[in-house]
């Protein structure tokens, strides 16, 4: 996820940010959580965090991603999740399940590697 991020945005003007990023990202997540196969929560909170340092995005209110049932079963994850579903970044899994615990597959990162493209530009 943290590639997908960094190809979707590699401006050198912002290597500073990006540093910061890498540097968040290892103190965020265990080494095992890094050696391990990722999951839509952890994904959610990695691009997240891009949003947030890299791109400077400020948050936004979670509108009809509140009904979302399992959003709340991670509560330092929630907000990621429902951020980058507002923002149309990665979707549900059906109306009221984001699928936090699901594999977050190769296919999936492409897909969010086009929708980051396109927010960006």
């Amino acid at each position: 996820m943290l590639l997908v991020c960094i190809e979707a945005y590699s401006d050198a003007g912002m290597a500073a940010e990006q540093k910061q990023f890498s540097d968040t990202l290892r103190g965020t997540f265990s080494d095992a959580q890094q050696q391990s196969p990722m999951i839509r929560r952890d994904a959610a909170r990695i691009l997240h965090l891009f949003l947030l340092q890299v791109l400077k995005v400020p948050d936004e209110d979670w509108g009809e991603y509140k009904k979302l049932k399992d959003v709340y079963d991670c509560r330092i994850c929630a907000n990621a999740i429902a951020q980058v579903c507002v923002k149309q970044l990665m979707k549900p899994r059906s109306r009221y399940e984001f699928g936090i615990h699901d594999p977050f597959t190769e296919s999936e990162a492409a897909e969010v590697r086009d929708r980051l493209n396109e927010y960006i530009s």
